[in-house]
């Protein structure tokens, strides 16, 4: 399955980036991340690994993140595997002005085993949490609103 997504962010590029790339603001824009923990590497860096522990709908999920490409602040795209799910995420962040950033991201999953099931049923569900990954992010960034839970 492969989808693309775009939000216009009414910030400056760099001030995204700095967001963006901030492992402490992540549980206040990742809907459901409880926490994270870094496996391998070095935070934040190209080969880095970390572990991700989310809660979507009422379950518990643990997910492998690793950074496979950091060209910030143009490009940055991650992989990650989780129980029947392999993704690459590949993001992208166009100024459009002084003030507006473009983030456009192209995701592809590969699903095994009951996801790939999960998958064939209910297939919007992924983008519409793509889609909704990146409006929290525009709603932190740009007002302040955190999705933070305890």
């Amino acid at each position: 399955m492969h989808y693309k997504t775009e939000i216009i962010i009414n910030k400056p590029r760099q001030e995204i980036i700095d967001v963006f790339e901030n492992p402490s603001l992540l549980p206040l824009w990742q809907r459901g991340l409880k926490r994270s923990r870094l496996l391998s590497g070095k935070n934040g860096e190209e080969g880095s690994k970390r572990k991700l522990y989310i809660t979507i709908e009422g379950q518990s999920i643990k997910m492998t993140e690793t950074i496979i490409k950091k060209n910030l602040p143009e490009e940055w795209h991650g992989e990650y595997s989780s129980k029947g799910i392999e993704s690459v995420q590949k993001n992208y962040f166009e100024d459009i002005n002084e003030n507006q950033t473009k983030w456009t991201s192209y995701s592809e999953f590969k699903f095994s085993g009951f996801m790939k099931v999960i998958s064939k049923l209910l297939p919007e569900i992924f983008k519409k949490r793509s889609v909704l990954v990146q409006k929290d992010f525009k709603a932190f960034i740009e007002d302040g609103k955190s999705v933070k839970t305890n």
